[in-house]
C-alpha cells in the first residue's frame, strides 16, 4: 500500500515538475485559425492549464480501475447486452434512428423512401377509414404526392412507388372489409316471462 502511495507521489511531483518547466514555453499558435481567418473558439490554454487537465484525466482514470478491481461493474443490470436498434458501430446516425424508433417518429426522409413505407403500410391504413368516399380521397391524394416527388429534381434515391387506382383500392377496401365482418347470428326468438306455457 506504502508503495502504491509512493508510487503516485513521484509520478505527480514528476508532473508538477513537468508543468512548472513547461510554463515558460509559449504555446504552438493555431495555423489553422490564422489561415482561415478564424478566431479561435475558446481562450487558449496555458501549459499549466494542459497539465492540470491531463492530471485530472489520470485521478479519473485511476478511480476507475479501482473500482473494476474492486468489481464495482460487475454483473451490472443489462451488460453485455446490445443497445436497442443499434445494428453497427459504423452508422453515423445510429443515434438519429434509435432517437427516431425511440420516440415513435415516422415520416421523415426523402419523398421516394417515404412514400415507400406509406405504399406498404396502405390497406392497413385503408382499413382504419369510415367510408367509400375517404378512401378514394386518401387514395387520390397518396398518388399526387408520388408524382410531385417524382417532379422534384432535388437527389436523392428514385421515386419507384407505383401509382394505385382508385378504383380498384375501393373494391379491395369494400372486400377486406365484408371478410372481416363478424357474421351475424340468426336472433332467437325470446320468451317472456308472463307468457303461460300451453
Amino acid at each position: 500500500m506504502k508503495d502504491e502511495k509512493s508510487a503516485r507521489d513521484a509520478a505527480l511531483n514528476a508532473a508538477r515538475y513537468r508543468a512548472q518547466q513547461a510554463s515558460q514555453e509559449p504555446l504552438p499558435v493555431d495555423e489553422y485559425a490564422e489561415a482561415t481567418g478564424m478566431a479561435p473558439v475558446a481562450e487558449p490554454k496555458t501549459p499549466l492549464q494542459f497539465y492540470a487537465q491531463d492530471e485530472a484525466w489520470e485521478v479519473a482514470n485511476s478511480v476507475l480501475d479501482e473500482a473494476f478491481a474492486r468489481g464495482d461493474f460487475d454483473n451490472l443490470a443489462l451488460a453485455g447486452q446490445n443497445i436497442d436498434h443499434l445494428t453497427s458501430s459504423t452508422d453515423p446516425d445510429w443515434w438519429l434512428k434509435s432517437m427516431m424508433h425511440r420516440e415513435k417518429i415516422s415520416g421523415l426522409g426523402p419523398p421516394a423512401l417515404t412514400l415507400r413505407v406509406e405504399d406498404e403500410h396502405m390497406d392497413k391504413t385503408l382499413d382504419k377509414l369510415p367510408t367509400e368516399a375517404v378512401v378514394r380521397e386518401h387514395i387520390e391524394d397518396f398518388n399526387q404526392r408520388v408524382i410531385e416527388a417524382r417532379r422534384q429534381l432535388l437527389g436523392g434515391p428514385p421515386v419507384i412507388t407505383s401509382l394505385r387506382e382508385p378504383t380498384a383500392e375501393v373494391l379491395a377496401w369494400q372486400q377486406r372489409r365484408h371478410a372481416n365482418a363478424p357474421e351475424e347470428q340468426p336472433a332467437q326468438p325470446t320468451r317472456r316471462w308472463w307468457r303461460r306455457r300451453k
